[in-house]
């Protein structure tokens, strides 16, 4: 597994939101949010499925680097098999419905969307091939165990992170909102 640094996953979400700035939808208006669904859609060419994926809401979003079966359910909690094809993300269909979950569903997105930027990036150590087929699941609160367990886990969360908030947004917002430098106090610790 490649083992990426905060700078260089940093560095990855800067590319892939600067293509996403380009993207011709976007050209003429202000952007003041990242929109996940545009950036998988537009500019990493994935598609966005909205399904159960679990019975009991444990399982939020999935996706794989290769073609392969994943179990889902239907309104009625019927088991069904939804066929990954190696450039699709599933999404938890309450969190679409849900208002209140926008901000879970967006970070589901961009999460199992860097799955595949990854795999992108790095295909050989992201099993991009058939023979090492991986499905990853984004559970609830996975990103609060210590220590991390699971590293393609926490790569997929940072970058998620990173592309759903670049410092240059969270920057104008800041200055929008009459907060300006204050930006670099917010994360430090008092004496």
């Amino acid at each position: 597994m490649k083992c990426l640094s905060r700078q260089d996953i940093e560095a990855i979400a800067t590319r892939v939101v600067n293509a996403y700035y380009r993207l011709p939808e976007l050209q003429g208006q202000p952007i003041h949010r990242i929109d996940p669904e545009l950036l998988l859609t537009k500019v990493l060419g994935l598609s966005i499925e909205y399904c159960h994926l679990s019975r009991d809401n444990s399982i939020l979003g999935a996706t794989s680097a290769s073609e392969m079966g994943i179990e889902v359910y239907d309104n009625d909690d019927n088991e069904a098999i939804y066929f990954l094809d190696g450039k699709t993300v599933l999404v938890e269909k309450d969190l679409k419905e849900d208002a209140t979950q926008q901000g879970r569903c967006n970070f589901t997105i961009a999460h199992e969307g860097s799955h595949q930027i990854l795999k992108m990036l790095y295909p050989r150590e992201y099993g991009a091939n058939s023979k090492a087929a991986k499905l990853h699941f984004y559970c609830p609160n996975s990103e609060k165990k210590k220590p991390i367990s699971d590293w393609e886990e926490w790569q997929a969360n940072a970058l998620g992170s990173a592309i759903l908030l670049p410092k240059d947004r969270v920057e104008q917002a800041m200055f929008m909102f009459g907060l300006g430098e204050l930006f670099f106090y917010l994360s430090k610790r008092p004496a």
